[in-house]
């Protein structure tokens, strides 16, 4: 359905350019962001008018709601997939505008539960040239709206209204009953949930759906306010049941356990839009995609070094080497980035993201303090001290700074840098912080980990571990990402090799998640997770409904053939039309590449038995298949042989295959998955075939949900 651009949008993106709330955008940039959310606000009307009711958004829709039922079998989920620190705000924002200018009344952006967040991410909707924007946050006794419930519920049908509230069960059940008195629900609205995977999720849902005699009664309370009530005393009190005429929209960088819920459940995507990132972006690929752990010398990543393992072993009088390194690299670094672009307004930024307890951000801080007052004591003495103390900074610098000022030039500007060097806590015990203008180091854990943009950010020292990783937390932590590359050589990030070898293998992981979602695989979504890691918490997945592949299996295949001879025949035409050999033969000779879409034909013509107990599931092979699909853009390969191998003389009635055939295998296609296929009768008129994956050497563990 078309939409349009009016007042709203086009005022809205002058006031982005100019920077009326937030710093300015270039045309350039602003536009880039426009081509993509366009697409996606078509989407949302789309969405809205074939799954909750006809003619109410759109270029021509009336801008009112019926009472009427939505349309579909169950309310719409639209998932905005971006990367981390990619500027997803600003998306929501133009989205916004979209929405207001075609019909859509209210929008609600949720957000994590912090109160300087939702107060920032306020300031940032008033971008927004036209309808009101309020944060839900008290103020005193109060909300900024009350005393304006009857001019707003008049002006509403004309305006349009913008909340911003905190994921929280204080503020939003406020906003529900604001939106009860403004009769909200006769219009459509637009949810934004930013980090929807967060905190929305029933993390009572493990519990209950294994029947635990302690489990809770009802449903996790944010997802009870989000989506659907279930308390008695509380039945219909949730956004979602208040205003059934809306679209919800999932905003986030890290949708594993989205896509982790059944196909059926509340908050599991029926669409899913891939955002990508603006020109300056620097996200997994730039640090960690050409990460070697045996590269040495000139081949070690730019913008990593590393520091020893049992740097997280917080108990010395001193702060650990790595930390000390990269406060005198960071030192280094914004004073001759300084002389290049001038000290920012709120300083450079330097990062410690070391454990979650709060007791040992304050270890870190006296280590970050204690160094700085060495720094000092080195920058009071002879030059001489002074150069041999930030010689191997200097060193680490000119790496990647080609046009480097001199030590000398570096070592006095640094006198005058460090004498406002400020030191700050960001966790649940500690103030916002208020930024130097020259040198800022900020120590944190679970703050640090989703929403909290860092600006000007130089040097993060990376420490964190648990013995199981998981994979959204660990992925969100990754501050360093961003729109670094106007300074990238100036950037460093410290941490041990295991962990940039971790950060590596999520990416990987991402990467082939998105590409998945870009083939148009919504459905059975395979999640692939590394050694000694998990890709989201437990808690809120439902018992019993998840499957799966598990790492360095050698083959996937069900536990019985079927006989079919119709279908046997049209597999066996696929075969020979693509020129693959199906007689016996030599063995080094079977493999063959057949293009991709003949490798599907074959899997989706093999016929399974529909109770066969094996782990050989239709979706679940071609979702695998398209997960290397970037590996297999020139084919992939086919094996053929009897099901009774006559080299091995024997009957192999589950078609395993032998560690020879699969070497063979592999040698052919060392990197992908391959497809072998085992007859049953005449290689002329054979009555079934026996498929089985022949997965690459030490091939990762995959998830995904049942249907």
């Amino acid at each position: 359905m078309p939409i349009e651009q009016r007042g709203v949008t086009s005022g809205t993106k002058q006031n982005l350019v100019e920077g009326v709330r937030s710093s300015p955008m270039s045309v350039e940039a602003v536009d880039a962001v426009m081509d993509q959310v366009l697409i996606f606000a078509e989407q949302i009307v789309d969405i809205y008018s074939m799954d909750v009711a006809a003619g109410e958004v759109g270029a021509n829709g009336s801008g009112a709601a019926s009472e009427d039922p939505i349309i579909g079998a169950r309310p719409p989920r639209a998932l905005l997939y971006g990367r981390i620190q990619s500027g997803k705000t600003v998306s929501m924002i133009l989205t916004s505008a979209l929405a207001l200018d075609n019909g859509f009344r209210v929008v609600v952006v949720l957000t994590t539960d912090n109160v300087a967040l939702v107060k920032q991410t306020a300031s940032r909707f008033k971008d927004l040239d036209g309808p009101r924007v309020f944060a839900a946050v008290k103020e005193g006794s109060s909300y900024e709206w009350q005393g304006q419930e009857e001019v707003l519920r008049q002006t509403l049908s004309t305006e349009g209204l913008v909340l911003v509230c905190a994921k929280n069960h204080i503020n939003l059940p406020e906003v529900i009953r604001f939106l009860q008195q403004l009769d909200a629900s006769n219009y459509p609205v637009l949810v934004l949930d930013d980090e929807a995977d967060a905190a929305t999720l029933d993390t009572t849902l493990a519990a209950r759906s294994a029947g635990k005699p302690n489990a809770p009664q009802f449903k996790s309370t944010m997802n009870r306010l989000v989506v659907a009530n279930d308390r008695p005393d509380e039945a219909g009190f949730s956004l979602g049941e208040e205003l059934p005429h809306s679209v919800y929209v999932q905003v986030t960088a890290t949708p594993y356990i989205l896509f982790l819920q059944r196909e059926n459940a509340d908050l599991r995507p029926t669409t899913t839009f891939l955002l990508e990132p603006g020109r300056g972006y620097t996200g997994g690929e730039v640090f960690f995609g050409q990460y070697d752990p045996e590269a040495t010398g000139d081949e070690l990543p730019r913008n990593l070094v590393f520091v020893a393992a049992n740097e997280a072993i917080l108990m010395r009088r001193s702060a650990p080497p790595g930390l000390a390194k990269s406060i005198n690299f960071f030192v280094l670094s914004a004073c001759a980035l300084s002389t290049e672009k001038g000290w920012p307004t709120q300083g450079f930024k330097h990062l410690s993201h070391t454990s979650h307890k709060t007791d040992e951000h304050e270890t870190v801080s006296n280590y970050i303090e204690a160094h700085l007052n060495v720094v000092r004591g080195c920058l009071r003495g002879s030059l001489d001290e002074a150069r041999a103390f930030f010689s191997e900074a200097y060193n680490e610098l000119t790496r990647t700074v080609q046009t480097c000022p001199p030590l000398d030039t570096l070592i006095s500007t640094a006198r005058l840098a460090v004498r406002h060097a400020e030191v700050f806590r960001i966790n649940s015990k500690a103030d916002v912080p208020v930024y130097g203008p020259r040198l800022n180091f900020l120590i944190g854990g679970n703050i640090l980990g989703r929403g909290l943009t860092i600006d000007d950010l130089l040097t993060t020292y990376y420490i964190r571990e648990a013995k199981t990783s998981q994979m959204d937390t660990v992925w969100q932590h990754a501050r360093m990402y961003g729109y670094r590359h106007p300074y990238l050589d100036y950037v460093r990030v410290y941490l041990p090799h295991r962990l940039a070898a971790r950060f590596r293998e999520i990416h990987e992981a991402e990467e082939a998640l998105r590409l998945t979602v870009q083939n148009g695989n919504n459905n059975t979504v395979l999640i692939r997770v590394p050694f000694a890691s998990r890709p989201t918490r437990p808690n809120a997945l439902e018992t019993g409904a998840i499957r799966t592949v598990q790492g360095g299996r050698d083959q996937i295949n069900p536990q019985s053939y079927v006989e079919d001879s119709d279908a046997a025949a049209i597999v066996l035409n696929l075969l020979t039309s693509n020129g693959v050999p199906t007689t016996e033969g030599d063995r080094e000779r079977r493999p063959t590449v057949v293009p991709m879409d003949v490798i599907n034909a074959l899997v989706e013509n093999v016929v399974i038995a529909d109770d066969d107990p094996g782990p050989w599931e239709l979706e679940t092979i071609q979702a695998l298949l398209q997960s290397f699909s970037d590996l297999m853009q020139g084919g992939g390969t086919v094996y053929v042989r009897d099901l009774l191998d006559t080299q091995a003389g024997r009957e192999r009635g589950r078609g395993r295959l032998g560690g020879q055939e699969i070497a063979i295998i592999r040698r052919a296609s060392p990197d992908a998955p391959s497809l072998a296929l085992l007859y049953v009768g005449d290689p002329a008129m054979p009555t079934a075939w026996f498929p089985t994956i022949v997965m690459p050497k030490g091939s990762p563990t995959y998830v995904f949900a049942a249907e």
